[in-house]
């Protein structure tokens, strides 16, 4: 084979066939093995740090097959003496690239099809929960009288993100709908100003509308939990399966195992970013208990991130630092913590620490008086 001497124009082409090549198959990937992948361990009760473990590795598999077949390419491509084949190849995998760009801008292709709409009304106000709605779907809702459509979809979330909302702009115009952009960044450390725009829509009165991201899962779920806790009179006027996770559904978390100490009783380590997004701050869990304790360095800051987090994302938060408390003053916050709104999930740093077994054996000590 031919030796790849690196030049500017050498190393461009392979470039390009390692792009074009990467995205295809990982779309590839993402639509197949990893879809399946976590279907399975989903179902299978893996921890998320093994699915995502499992994951990196398809995603290192990716990386390595893609780069050698791009160079392979690459180096058959210098080696051509025949212009119209080379340029044939070049434009071949053009077409690669652009159909797996289609894939991502139509996002129909990438929803799950066994997912519903839910909704919620508050004070006369109807909010309804769903993916990224083609023009087709833009009809629907305007011919159902729709006061608007809410997009969560980011600028940020590139490259895909920024299309499709220059997409809908130009759909809802065609339609005749209002949209109403609120951009939310699918992690925690974002977001600063969502309850200020969800209370100028509750402040506008009567109307209906259509809250969407790109697949209908994690952030219409915090948006809910949010709009849900800025006003007491919430009614659920519809009880459709719900897209959003629960520790129900996982048993670990990437700092320890999670466990069910009661029905909606958890005790978790505590949550890496990804972790409170998709499965604490989507409404799954009413009260966070932290163990932590704030007169120690280490703990001070881990303490004072989750209570912006929860102050942000409307759930209560409690901290006991479990360590400094006498054996009296544990039963007795034991006791407290019964009596908190469920789902609540409780958390040390990680759940090996010695302190976790302790809570746990007086948490059943006192459950069984």
């Amino acid at each position: 084979m031919k030796k790849f001497k690196l030049s500017f124009k050498n190393i461009f082409l392979f470039l390009y066939y390692w792009l074009c090549i990467g995205f295809f198959l990982g779309t590839l990937i993402l639509m197949g093995p990893v879809r399946w992948l976590a279907n399975y361990a989903r179902a299978h009760d893996w921890s998320e740090s093994k699915e995502k473990m499992l994951v990196f590795i398809l995603i290192g598999v990716l990386i390595v097959v893609s780069f050698l077949f791009a160079r392979l390419i690459a180096i058959k491509t210098i080696a051509l003496k025949k212009k119209p084949i080379t340029i044939s190849l070049i434009v071949g995998f053009l077409l690669l690239f652009a159909i797996s760009l289609w894939f991502w801008m139509n996002p129909k292709m990438m929803i799950d099809r066994n997912m519903k709409e839910s909704k919620e009304n508050i004070s006369g106000t109807e909010f309804v929960f769903g993916t990224y709605p083609e023009k087709e779907k833009l009809l629907e809702l305007k011919k159902d009288n729709y006061t608007a459509v809410i997009s969560l979809l980011s600028m940020a979330v590139v490259p895909f993100e920024p299309i499709l909302i220059n997409q809908e702009a130009t759909a809802a115009k065609d339609v005749g709908i209002e949209l109403i952009h609120i951009p939310m960044l699918p992690w925690v450390s974002a977001n600063d100003d969502l309850e200020d725009k969800i209370e100028e829509i509750i402040k506008r009165g009567n109307g209906k509308y259509y809250v969407h991201c790109y697949l209908g899962k994690d952030r219409v779920n915090v948006f809910k939990k949010v709009l849900t806790s800025l006003s007491k009179e919430v009614t659920i006027n519809s009880l459709q399966p719900e897209n959003r996770r629960t520790l129900y559904d996982i048993k670990k978390f990437e700092r320890g195992n999670i466990s069910l100490l009661d029905s909606n009783v958890f005790f978790m380590p505590y949550p890496t970013d990804e972790e409170f997004f998709g499965y604490v701050l989507n409404g799954s869990i009413k009260t966070l208990v932290c163990l932590l304790n704030p007169n120690n360095k280490d703990d001070k800051p881990w303490i004072d991130k989750e209570k912006t987090i929860s102050e942000k994302y409307k759930v209560a938060f409690i901290n006991y630092p479990w360590v400094t408390l006498s054996k009296t003053k544990k039963e007795t916050v034991m006791k407290e913590i019964f009596k908190l709104d469920k789902p609540i999930a409780i958390h040390a740093f990680n759940s090996n620490a010695p302190e976790c077994t302790e809570f746990i054996e007086i948490f059943h000590q006192i459950k069984s008086k």
